[in-house]
């Protein structure tokens, strides 16, 4: 008999004081409650560790990992040597809430005891009094995608949200985790968790029904103009993690014509458009401009 598989939440967090009360708060009033709680804290200088230790001594599935700073992606690294297999692993940023329903409506909108990578959308929030009441936030039926291994090596397609909106299965979290380039700051864990699910296969799952709280403040300001050393320095890093998995994993860099339209017509003309797609003309002849190029470099 197989056993029942876990349901993880696991939290980076560094420097989060102020709201980290309300994101474990938010987690351990769960309707449907979590088996474990993993918090990795990134060498954090101010009150955050006193406060999730105070949790801890209430809540015996609470573990606390506190490393030195070295990034928000490292602590996805830490966390892949420590989280059990058999176990699907909802992520959330030290800053973000859950609604109390989350997890409940997240297991019956699925309605399998496994899954791949899923991602929901996100409930924009300020102060701790506007907190969204529930995950529900309309009746959308969910989006079951099949492969996108093809359109995202090709095409580079970011199919997902951002962290905190993800949840996925130990076995895959495994296979992305460790990243040996983590040090790489103008690329995130997020980033390269949507492209390497799809990079390996994975099957995706978007619940549009449901939503998180994303906390906005001034320190993750979504308005932030970059400069082209940053753009230039995040498709470098991009490109280097293409390249990585797709050598570990013995995956060709570039997909066939064949494999790519296979998939691009298996997203339907929403998902074509949401992507921005070209049509299949434009697609085809770019593909086979890339196919030559592949064999003379």
């Amino acid at each position: 008999m197989n056993q029942a598989r876990k349901n993880i939440c696991f939290i980076n967090n560094f420097n989060n004081e102020k709201f980290i009360d309300a994101c474990l708060s938010s987690v351990f009033q769960q309707s449907t409650p979590f088996d474990h709680v993993l918090v990795i804290d990134d060498g954090s200088a101010d009150r955050s560790l006193e406060i999730i230790q105070s949790y801890g001594q209430h809540h015996s599935n609470l573990r606390l990992i506190s490393k030195k700073n070295e990034g928000q992606f490292s602590t996805f690294n830490t966390a892949a040597s420590v989280l059990t297999d058999n176990a699907q692993i909802f992520l959330l940023d030290g800053d973000d809430i859950y609604p109390h329903d989350y997890l409940e409506a997240s297991l019956k909108a699925i309605g399998r005891d496994q899954w791949d990578f899923a991602f929901c959308e996100q409930q924009r929030f300020t102060e701790s009094s506007d907190t969204p009441q529930s995950a529900i936030i309309n009746h959308e039926p969910v989006y079951f995608f099949a492969s996108t291994s093809a359109l995202v090596r090709s095409r580079e397609c970011w199919i997902g949200n951002p962290t905190s909106c993800i949840s996925l299965s130990s076995e895959l979290f495994k296979k992305i985790f460790p990243y040996p380039h983590y040090q790489e700051k103008a690329f995130w864990a997020d980033n390269l968790m949507i492209y390497a699910a799809s990079i390996l296969g994975a099957r995706k799952i978007y619940l549009p029904s449901l939503g998180i709280g994303w906390r906005a403040h001034q320190n993750n300001d979504s308005r932030k103009i970059y400069s082209q050393d940053d753009v230039s320095r995040r498709e470098k890093a991009i490109s280097q993690a293409f390249s990585w998995f797709c050598q570990k994993y013995d995956i060709p860099r570039y997909p066939s014509v064949v494999e790519f339209f296979n998939e691009y017509d298996a997203l339907g003309k929403y998902w074509q458009k949401r992507l921005d797609l070209p049509s299949q003309y434009k697609m085809f002849n770019r593909l086979l401009r890339q196919q030559i190029k592949n064999i003379f470099t």
